[in-house]
């Protein structure tokens, strides 16, 4: 398990998607995580993202990118809302039912970004089966 240097907990504790850092873990608020699914939903890659959100990418392993991300795909999926940090108590409540509430611009938002990332993985199991179909025909 990687340990942080005091250097590294203290720059990540001045990151605003940052809710508490020991020396061995990072705990991010919720605002991150729904920011980072919506990003990542919209094509943009995990080490583009935090790169994007102020995070020196030197300080984060590869497993450790591909965990976050497993992390909050779980959580976007559940259909809970998103935690902060690791109280599962705390949470941002999951997206809008109510009529009104959907027609705001950030429930378009999201909804367009949802709709882009389906879009995506669409063409992707498209490009396997045609792959697996000529795969086949040999």
């Amino acid at each position: 398990m990687k340990e942080y240097t005091a250097k590294q907990i203290k720059q990540l504790e001045k990151n605003p998607y940052v809710f508490k850092v020991t020396k061995h873990m990072i705990y991010y608020t919720a605002k991150f995580k729904e920011d980072f699914w919506v990003s990542y939903q919209a094509g943009n890659t995990p080490r583009k993202i935090l790169e994007d959100f102020g995070f020196d990418l030197s300080i984060f392993r590869q497993k450790q990118i591909d965990s976050l991300v497993q992390h909050i795909k779980k959580q976007a999926l559940a259909g809970e809302g998103f935690s902060e940090g690791a109280n599962r108590k705390r949470r941002i409540p999951p997206k809008p039912t109510d009529i009104e509430e959907l027609a705001a611009p950030q429930s378009i938002e999201r909804m367009q970004n949802e709709l882009l990332y389906l879009r995506q993985e669409v063409e992707f199991l498209k490009k396997i089966i045609i792959a697996d179909n000529s795969r086949k025909k040999k």
